[in-house]
């Protein structure tokens, strides 16, 4: 019984120094290292009309390479009620070189720019505050079209060509709902909902200008963008 009794207690004193051995009573955490991927740029500032686009187009915050129209990477933009913007667009490819507010099409193709920031990708993310920028539709036609088309002749100097006024301040104006002073069916510059019957559309689209003294169809060659007017025609031609 006592022979017992000794090599119960040194079998257990055995055991004990073993775990001892093992185990020196701190809890290790496992520390898992991840690798970024792509550097990162947080936006910040206040939009107005990107929520009014026809369907086809997103306004996105967006990363483009070099001279490409496509983006490589790009997120939505969502506002809060009052149009402000808190966002972070991460995992940017090192490729990229600038990031831009712009609205792009299903393809991702860069449709018109709103906001233009040079980027290097850092370690840190990037901070970006915009202010107020209008991303609306009819701005994007205005910047786009209008101001590097035809207020050279439609009201960029004291006078305008045909009495039609296409600078910021007045071109809305003086399209939407306006009968065409040159229609012979008295179409209007822009009918709502209406591209096709709209003379904007056919002095864009067709040769109707041809015996005028400017061929109004060599004015604007981007698909895209007689593609944009149009669309923005038939989705209400709003302001905003």
């Amino acid at each position: 019984m006592k022979k017992s009794i000794i090599t119960y207690i040194i079998t257990l004193c055995t055991i004990t120094g073993i775990l001892t051995s093992c185990d020196d009573g701190r809890i290790y955490e496992e520390v898992v290292q991840v690798e970024r991927e792509g550097g990162s740029v947080r936006l910040t500032g206040t939009l107005s009309g990107n929520n009014h686009w026809a369907s086809g187009y997103s306004i996105v915050l967006a990363g483009f390479a070099d001279d490409s129209e496509y983006a490589k990477t790009a997120k939505g933009i969502t506002t809060n009620s009052n149009g402000s913007v808190d966002m972070t667009l991460t995992g940017i490819p090192s490729e990229v070189n600038t990031i831009e507010i712009c609205a792009i099409n299903r393809l991702r193709k860069r449709i018109a720019t709103f906001y233009t920031y040079e980027y290097t990708e850092e370690a840190d993310t990037i901070r970006i505050e915009t202010g107020e920028i209008d991303a609306s539709m009819y701005h994007a036609i205005q910047t786009n079209v209008f101001d590097r088309s035809c207020t050279s002749c439609h009201g960029g100097s004291t006078s305008a060509a045909a009495g039609l006024y296409l600078t910021a301040d007045r071109s809305y104006n003086a399209l939407v709902n306006v009968v065409a002073d040159k229609s012979e069916d008295s179409l209007m510059f822009v009918n709502p909902c209406k591209s096709e019957e709209s003379f904007l559309h056919l002095v864009l689209n067709t040769d109707i200008t041809a015996n005028w003294s400017m061929n109004h169809i060599d004015m604007v060659t981007s698909h895209d963008l007689l593609q944009l007017i149009d669309d923005w025609i038939d989705n209400g031609a709003n302001i905003n």
